[in-house]
């Protein structure tokens, strides 16, 4: 049965492309109201024109400034009047050998990809507890699970945070009716993965064969989105094609 999200609001962090773009269709199409977040306005507008004027709202917020955050779920839920879900997809990195790593490249990528998330989820728990329902799903990756080798140590310090902070967050909210729970993506198809030849790809002995479709990952956000997945909380999803098998 098809997702119905209506009369229900969503904020998507990062959603002007990609996988948050994916996500945020995803749940106008089942009918929700979805916030579309991004640095632009201009660009985060087109986006909402694209997806459904009726369905999804702009929002403009750098949260390489993680303070930024808080003030963007709250804006959000002032529009809306409630919120029922929030995605935090923000996030970004590159490669880099761990030698050549900075510390400030360090701190810019755990405030874009870790704490960021952490006060929009923060800001969210706290109006959410006062519906006594809500569901907070954390990006994770692949990477959150083993050593940082296409993306950098920052990278996967960062993921494997969101990691945990989804089962401290999880094991605190659930008595309030709240849901938190994690995607693990594998390699998707998105501007992270161009150059990829078919050999890297083959290299990477991906069970099922192909990377992700950003609509493998939207998928499976609306499904932890809803309340088909009401009884899971604290757990990661793995959206990988079967890598995690080799652990």
């Amino acid at each position: 049965m098809p997702h119905d999200f209506s009369g229900q609001a969503f904020l998507v962090t990062g959603s002007t492309r990609g996988i948050g773009k994916a996500i945020a269709s995803t749940i106008a199409q089942a009918g929700g109201s979805v916030a579309i977040h991004g640095r632009d306005l201009g660009k985060v507008q087109s986006v909402c024109d694209e997806i459904d004027p009726a369905q999804a709202k702009a929002f403009a917020a750098d949260l390489s400034d993680p303070q930024n955050a808080g003030n963007l779920v709250k804006n959000v839920f002032n529009h809306f009047g409630r919120l029922d879900g929030l995605v935090n997809n923000a996030g970004g990195g590159r490669a880099v050998a761990f030698r050549g790593l900075k510390l400030e490249d360090w701190r810019a990528t755990q405030a874009l990809n870790l704490e960021s998330a952490f006060i929009a989820s923060q800001e969210a728990y706290k109006l959410m507890r006062k519906a006594k329902a809500g569901s907070i799903v954390n990006m994770a990756s692949l990477a959150a699970h083993g050593p940082g080798n296409l993306m950098g140590a920052d990278y996967a310090a960062s993921k494997a945070g969101l990691v945990s902070l989804t089962r401290s967050l999880a094991l605190e909210a659930a008595r309030f009716g709240i849901r938190c729970n994690a995607i693990s993506p594998g390699i998707v198809e998105t501007d992270m993965a161009e150059g990829m030849t078919d050999e890297m790809i083959a290299k990477m002995a991906i069970p099922l064969n192909r990377l992700a479709s950003c609509d493998d990952v939207a998928k499976a956000t609306a499904f932890l989105l809803s309340s088909d997945s009401q009884y899971m909380t604290g757990q990661i999803l793995h959206v990988d094609g079967g890598q995690f098998i080799y652990g």
